[in-house]
């Protein structure tokens, strides 16, 4: 046993003390943010180009006021979506940068020399032959198992989110993404037609050729059926929305929390632990009965 656990802390030791470990959790850190910072973007790029459309509603009266009210329409519920969309994938980046925070924090110098000292005299302990049983020596192996936790559970964590990622949610996330950023692309286009008939309507003049221009708009944009295009795709981005919202809130929310209520049960645990019993008969009852033998 006593070799068990000195070897189990010297491989502590060695992760503690090299950066590669830290450098891939950060690494994972990073992408993790820059997800959440690319539909954050997208979710404020969307909430803009609505507000374009919904703003140019008056310039088209009376061609356009069918199609602009319409659009308006079909919108504003999905203007609502996306606002809260945006709130809460400003929330996910906070989340995650926080973590990178605790990364961070994990693998700083006063943390490795910590942890060394503890390894040190915890193993001195281990494998000296004098040293009696007492609240100290409970104290120093107690210490070992929180800079331990506090070392490496960050890291963990971050591990475990990642493997849940790209194992499970990875495909959804990218294509929800992908059908959300087509939505917005359909909505730029037909900010970008609307802004077309206003600078056309402003140069030919309000009542010129106002009968043949009525048809003529009608008949370029296909009113009836844009819309039902429109609808469809805001139908299916607004689902598409929910699946982000479910995705980053499990992996920006949910699982931070449970992070850190596993964290904080595993330090009430440690300081509850009685250790007294077990190291009096795994380490210095063995010894006592390896001096007896020797004798």
């Amino acid at each position: 046993m006593k070799v068990f656990i000195s070897v189990f802390m010297i491989i502590v030791l060695v992760l503690s003390l090299s950066f590669e470990v830290d450098k891939y959790a950060l690494s994972l850190q990073d992408e993790a943010f820059n997800r959440a910072l690319v539909s954050f973007g997208l979710a404020k790029g969307l909430n803009a180009v609505i507000s374009l459309l919904q703003g140019t509603e008056l310039s088209f009266t009376p061609i356009g006021v069918g199609l602009n009210f319409s659009v308006g329409e079909v919108l504003d519920p999905f203007n609502d979506m996306v606002e809260r969309f945006s709130w809460i994938m400003l929330a996910a980046t906070v989340s995650i940068g926080i973590q990178k925070i605790i990364l961070t924090l994990s693998a700083t110098l006063f943390m490795q020399v910590a942890l060394t000292f503890s390894v040190g005299a915890s193993l001195f302990l281990v494998w000296s032959k004098t040293i009696q049983l007492h609240s100290f020596t409970s104290f120093i192996f107690k210490s070992f198992l929180l800079l331990l936790v506090l070392r490496f559970s960050a890291i963990v964590f971050m591990l475990f989110v990642s493997l849940i990622h790209t194992s499970v949610l990875e495909v959804e996330y990218n294509q929800a993404n992908k059908i959300v950023e087509q939505t917005k692309i359909q909505l730029d286009n037909l900010n970008q037609q609307n802004q077309t008939l206003a600078r056309e309507q402003k140069e030919d003049g309000f009542f010129s050729g106002l009968s043949s221009k009525y048809d003529a708009v009608f008949e370029k944009l296909n009113i009836e059926e844009k819309l039902h295009s429109l609808e469809t795709s805001i139908d299916t981005a607004s689902n598409n929305i929910i699946t982000l919202i479910t995705i980053f809130i499990l992996e920006t929310i949910l699982m931070p929390l449970l992070y850190f209520w596993l964290l904080l049960a595993s330090i009430k645990y440690i300081f509850r632990l009685k250790l007294d019993t077990y190291l009096n008969k795994v380490l210095y009852n063995s010894q006592n009965k390896l001096n007896k033998g020797l004798i």
